[in-house]
């Protein structure tokens, strides 16, 4: 359970601060907010960019701390790049719909604080699984400079706790 918890917060971490840095590393160069607007009410993602980026952040370091404890062995290969790239494509699938949730949070905490709250969350979650995959299609070049960088974090990560993990077992 340490081990996982280890690995769970340093994924978090590590990825929590990348995102944030590349988020305000584009944003500076491109001279407005590296997350696309929305065509249809505020625009809180933009807004609140930190309490998004921690939402993938959390999704991430769940699925990355559960590959990396659940593996066997240290790999290599085209097996090994590919698990890594599904970790980063499962844990972006998994934030949409709890971004979703939080965007309709955010919304009531502007005033549109429905009689059915709870309904108004839920729908979050469906508007995130419908909108979300697009945000993050068209939030270019974050998503590009992003997946490149979370892939090669994956790998150095993986590499690392397996090499630990691996060490711990060997020993009597």
């Amino acid at each position: 359970m340490k081990k996982c918890a280890f690995c769970f917060i340093t994924y978090f971490v590590v990825c929590f601060c990348g995102l944030a840095s590349l988020y305000r590393l584009v944003s500076l160069l491109m001279g407005e907010p590296a997350f696309p607007w929305v065509l249809f009410g505020w625009n809180h993602q933009v807004e609140h960019p930190m309490q998004y980026i921690c939402v993938v952040a959390v999704c991430y370091a769940f699925v990355a701390a559960l590959w990396t404890v659940c593996m066997k062995r240290q790999r290599r290969g085209v097996l090994w790049s590919l698990e890594a790239l599904a970790v980063i494509i499962v844990a972006l699938v998994l934030a949409c719909p709890l971004g979703g949730m939080l965007w309709h949070f955010h919304d009531m905490l502007a005033g549109f604080f429905p009689d059915f709250w709870l309904r108004k969350l839920v729908g979050g979650f469906v508007d995130g699984l419908m909108v979300g995959p697009r945000l993050i299609f068209y939030s270019f070049p974050y998503n590009l400079i992003g997946l490149i960088a979370g892939y090669l974090a994956t790998i150095s990560l993986n590499s690392f706790f397996c090499g630990l993990l691996e060490d711990k077992r060997e020993m009597p």
